[in-house]
């Protein structure tokens, strides 16, 4: 009863927007027939004010047609993915996709296309869970196609897609129709929750409760973690115009033990998160992992033990030129430790630039010994600037101003040895970079220069070190 009264309250809306829009039009032709031009101007102007965004959002909502994008992966080349994902589709209820594809995304999921059923599986996801977790996501994904839920859904779907679009373009409509936004998801919640639980109990009989958690409490982590990748990482092989194991580079990224660290830092935080959109209907984490951990398996469900191997075994078969272009990466192979003192001294130049830019526009200055000098004042902030994000806490502005003064700051004493020809770069996949002296000792730029971003008292012992590892001017 819920999903047909939010659907009609969708329709509504549309049908409102028409009728508001032809009453309109039809009181300004009145006016113009009794010779009022003044005031039939005036209700032509409100009825193109009124009806314009709503009849513009219809069309486009009309004729929206996702299109397939990523690399194929089809069943004669990854036929043990196809297996999986079959064997998904049997426990959700519905069809299988006829067509996979590997996107640059750290998400997963299901549309249709003139009848054609795509799945989208992120190349973060495959590169960074287990095969038990891959399968937990697609599980649910493909439960929003079973359990009898794909009529409401595939009409209702267009309909919010167009209120979305007329909200999206922020006139002054906006207000009123957010609010109409907020009575349908108001109105629909209990239907699409019990909608997101059958799906999450596919994902249960598909992979078990423990992986299907893991695989939500990870699933933000590793979006960060792809992101600091391909800024890293990933950018050394743009740079260079070669193309390193991305896969196997990704894995060395995560499986480092400050990485791991962090991620599970992170975990909490995601967990805490709400839903983003007043149309996404999935409950706070933290809540559907309490709820998960108490499904059982319904019929037809995992019966032995998860599989815990690398999702990335499932992309064997995929030429590495297809997964290189998908993130920007062209060019003939090369190993990760060759490609570091290739690219690296372009990389740390172009992040102290970026320092260098951050001191005159404040008036520290641009040179070491000047953004040393304000750290020791504690004027930190003055390096970074206002935020942009006006709801953040200020405890939150000033980590991330630490943060990333730490990764500026490394990266302009890196340039500075490497230009002197004191230090050569080697990779490092807890920090970017290992800073290798002439006697071979090691130096980690970020670890060397943190004490001093986060305490102004630390900055003399930080300058004596830089001092003794050979930067003048200091």
């Amino acid at each position: 009863m819920r999903a047909a009264l939010a659907l009609v309250m969708l329709a509504g809306f549309f049908v409102l927007a028409l009728g508001l829009t032809a009453l309109l039009g039809v009181l300004a032709y009145v006016l113009f027939d009794r010779g009022d031009v003044e005031g039939g101007a005036f209700l032509t102007a409100l009825t193109l004010i009124v009806g314009g965004p709503s009849l513009y959002a219809m069309v486009r909502a009309f004729w929206a047609r996702p299109r397939p994008t990523g690399v194929p992966l089809t069943r004669a080349t990854h036929p043990e993915l196809w297996r999986h994902v079959d064997e998904l589709a049997v426990l959700a209820g519905t069809r299988s996709p006829d067509d996979i594809r590997l996107v640059n995304e750290a998400n997963a999921g299901v549309w249709e296309r003139h009848g054609t059923r795509y799945l989208e599986l992120g190349l973060p996801f495959v590169a960074g869970m287990t095969i038990g977790e891959l399968r937990s996501v697609v599980a649910h994904e493909l439960g929003h196609y079973g359990g009898g839920h794909t009529q409401v859904s595939a009409v209702t779907f267009r309909a919010k897609l167009a209120l979305g679009m007329v909200i999206g373009q922020g006139s002054y409509l906006s207000a009123v129709l957010y609010a109409w936004a907020r009575l349908y998801a108001l109105v629909a919640a209990s239907e699409s929750r019990k909608h997101e639980r059958f799906a999450d109990e596919v994902s249960v009989a598909a992979a078990g409760a423990e992986a299907t958690a893991r695989s939500l409490l990870r699933g933000g982590p590793l979006g960060e973690a792809w992101n600091e990748y391909l800024r890293w990482y990933v950018s050394l092989a743009v740079l260079a115009g070669r193309t390193p194991p991305l896969l196997e580079g990704f894995r060395a990224y995560l499986d480092h033990p400050r990485r791991v660290h962090q991620l599970r830092e992170i975990e909490p935080l995601m967990a805490a998160q709400e839903p983003s959109s007043i149309f996404d209907s999935h409950p706070p984490i933290r809540e559907r992992v309490a709820t998960i951990r108490q499904l059982s398996p319904f019929s037809g469900g995992v019966a032995e033990a998860v599989d815990e191997r690398r999702a990335w075994s499932l992309l064997d078969g995929t030429p590495p030129e297809a997964v290189a272009a998908l993130v920007g990466v062209q060019g003939p192979p090369i190993t990760w430790q060759e490609l570091a003192p290739l690219a690296g001294p372009v990389l740390v130049r172009r992040y102290a630039d970026a320092l260098r830019h951050a001191g005159r526009v404040s008036k520290v200055g641009e040179t070491l010994a000047d953004v040393l000098a304000a750290l020791s004042r504690a004027e930190l902030h003055k390096l970074t600037g206002a935020p942009v994000d006006a709801s953040l806490t200020p405890e939150q502005v000033h980590d991330a101003a630490v943060e990333a003064v730490t990764e500026l700051l490394g990266c302009m004493v890196s340039d500075l040895l490497v230009t002197t020809n004191r230090v050569t770069l080697e990779l490092n996949w807890g920090g970017l970079f290992v800073l290798r002296t002439r006697d071979g000792a090691a130096v980690y730029p970020e670890d060397l220069v943190a004490p001093a971003v986060r305490d102004a008292n630390q900055v003399a012992e930080v300058r004596f070190r830089l001092q003794t590892l050979g930067v003048d001017g200091l």
